[in-house]
């Protein structure tokens, strides 16, 4: 078995960093795992990534390391020095990683991008940048006249961006073009760097779909999205055809737990020899029946294979062979 990259993971103390550091640190055969984040970590926090690490299914024990660092400090040492030290790096982190982001968080996040997508280019040691990026990008194809536009598996990587998602079911209503404009930079940067690399750094931007904290149960998907049960809200809604079409697009955007872990951990690793150039965008979803995204590009790129399907499971597998119930309780 060939080794898997080393990995640093920027927000590694939030929700996503959290559950692709568990499921790498327990199934990865990689030598290293870093997680960083502003936020000191906690004993806590630092145990289960060790004890996750003891349980590694390969034979194989990672070194884990959790950092406190200022990614928004070009010359901060901590995070510098954790680079020079990986192959890969998957960058999370965000001043607001919620789509209610204000224009000076969006900055602040674009600051962080710019920041690590640099030093990893002029990094000799790290190979691949994994960007999350954010459905977010093509946001406007929920409503018309975009929405009219695509049907089943067409809204491809390469289509016309539609940048922000607008909430009229939500009050009061809701605009992410600020968050999504950090999304967008970044990808922008990620190109741009890819471009210069001549293929000596990769980079995959990874348009990611809806992932929850926690169990991401496909119940608790709604047009609000906020991740909880609610019975009748359509009905109860000023505008119930609305809600219902807001509902629908962001529960075929779902990203099962075991999906997810499985999409980035093939982002960090899959050979890009047959790239159509060095860095590329995919789609991030499970494998929904009928959503408008297409996973053709994610699967012939990064070899992804999605086992879940919001559409066909009432309650999918929620935690991964990886990912413990108790686990994806506290994330």
């Amino acid at each position: 078995m060939s080794s898997s990259r080393s990995v640093a993971v920027t927000g590694g103390l939030g929700n996503l960093g959290t559950k692709l550091l568990l499921h790498l640190a327990r199934t990865s055969t990689c030598q290293l795992l870093i997680g960083l984040d502003v936020r000191a970590p906690s004993p806590d926090q630092l145990q289960a990534l060790q004890d996750a690490a003891a349980q590694n299914t390969t034979g194989t024990t990672p070194a884990v390391e959790l950092l406190e660092c200022d990614l928004t400090d070009p010359r901060d040492s901590r995070w510098r020095d954790a680079f020079d030290r990986v192959q890969a790096v998957v960058h999370f982190a965000a001043d607001n990683p919620y789509p209610d982001a204000s224009w000076d968080e969006a900055a602040v996040s674009i600051d962080m991008t710019l920041n690590v997508a640099l030093a990893t280019a002029s990094s000799p040691a790290v190979e691949r940048f994994v960007f999350a990026t954010s459905n977010h990008v093509m946001g406007r194809y929920k409503d018309d006249p975009l929405a009219a536009t695509v049907g089943p598996g067409t809204l491809t990587p390469d289509r016309p961006l539609g940048v922000g998602t607008f909430w009229a079911e939500t009050d009061p209503p809701l605009d992410a073009t600020a968050y999504s404009t950090t999304k967008m930079v970044g990808e922008r940067i990620c190109q741009a760097l890819g471009a210069q690399s001549n293929g000596s750094t990769t980079f995959v931007s990874v348009r990611i779909g809806w992932c929850q904290p926690g169990p991401n149960r496909p119940e608790t998907l709604n047009a609000t999205g906020e991740p909880k049960a609610e019975s009748g809200a359509a009905e109860s809604h000023p505008d119930p055809e609305g809600y219902r079409r807001a509902e629908r697009w962001f529960r075929l955007m779902w990203l099962s737990n075991r999906d997810f872990v499985h999409l980035f951990e093939r982002a960090a690793n899959a050979d890009s020899s047959g790239w159509p150039a060095p860095a590329i965008v995919v789609n991030g979803m499970s494998d929904n029946t009928g959503m408008a995204w297409s996973l053709e590009e994610t699967r012939s790129h990064l070899g992804y294979q999605p086992l879940d399907d919001v559409m066909r499971r009432g309650r999918a597998d929620l935690n991964s062979e990886t990912l413990t119930k108790e686990e994806c309780n506290d994330l």
